[in-house]
Order: structure tokens, then C-alpha cells, then sequence
């Protein structure tokens, strides 16, 4: 049984500190200029990762985020660049974030990783079928 989702351990290659990466099913980010939803491959307290199949995120270009789960805004205003492309994956880092903003990226990655905890000790599957983790 696969399960979407999913978090992962990492070390930034632009700074010198650990961050979680975290999925979670029907997360979007809403984009301007573009005025276009890209559904989140996965999320961090210093970035995100969006599915962009048709290559409309260029690299360094600058946007505004609004991040949205299942349509309902939850962080809105996130400047945002985008730092590489990996086929499909754009990879953007926030820039200049208000420390309200800091928090409620820290808060909402805290909150998926609490979520796939309290569903792995209840009987779920393991937390990353495809071993991303």
C-alpha cells in the first residue's frame, strides 16, 4: 500500500543547518506573476518543490507563494526564487520571510511530521513505501 505521505531529512546545500522536508496529498502553491497552481512535491522551512511538467517555473525567476491545502489558503505572501529544475521538479527557496511566515512553515512541517507519527503508532503503514525517507 503506497502512502503519500511523506517527509525526509536533509542538509541544504545553501546553508549550514539540517531541515525536514515534508508531503502531504492535495497541497498547491499559487504563483504571481503567473497567477497559476502547482501542486507541491514537498515543502520545507527554507523552500518548496513544485510539479511543473510543462516548464513554466525558469530558473531564478522571483514569485510570490500563497500555499494551499486542499484549496484553502494556509501561508500567503511567500517571496519565493527558483534555485534549480530536476526533470518535472522546480526547487525554490524562500527569500526575506517575515518571522510570522517563518513560523507557520515550521509549524506546518511540524504538523505533518506529527500527523505520520501518530499514524504509523496507530497501525499505518510505514511512513515512505518507496524509500525516500
Amino acid at each position: 500500500m503506497k502512502n503519500d505521505l511523506m517527509f525526509t531529512y536533509e542538509a541544504e546545500k545553501e546553508a549550514n543547518r539540517q531541515t525536514f522536508r515534508a508531503r502531504f496529498p492535495d497541497m498547491a502553491a499559487w504563483t504571481l506573476p503567473l497567477e497559476q497552481s502547482f501542486p507541491v512535491h514537498d515543502i520545507s522551512a527554507g523552500g518548496v518543490s513544485l510539479d511543473d511538467p510543462g516548464g513554466a517555473l525558469a530558473e531564478q525567476a522571483e514569485l510570490v507563494l500563497d500555499i494551499l491545502l486542499r484549496g484553502r489558503p494556509l501561508i500567503r505572501s511567500l517571496k519565493a526564487q527558483v534555485a534549480r529544475r530536476k526533470d518535472t521538479v522546480a526547487g525554490l527557496k524562500f527569500l526575506d520571510l517575515t518571522r510570522r511566515q517563518e513560523e507557520h512553515l515550521d509549524k506546518l512541517v511540524l504538523e505533518v511530521q506529527k500527523y505520520l507519527i501518530a499514524k504509523q503508532k496507530t497501525g499505518g503503514s510505514h511512513i515512505d513505501d518507496d524509500n525516500q525517507t
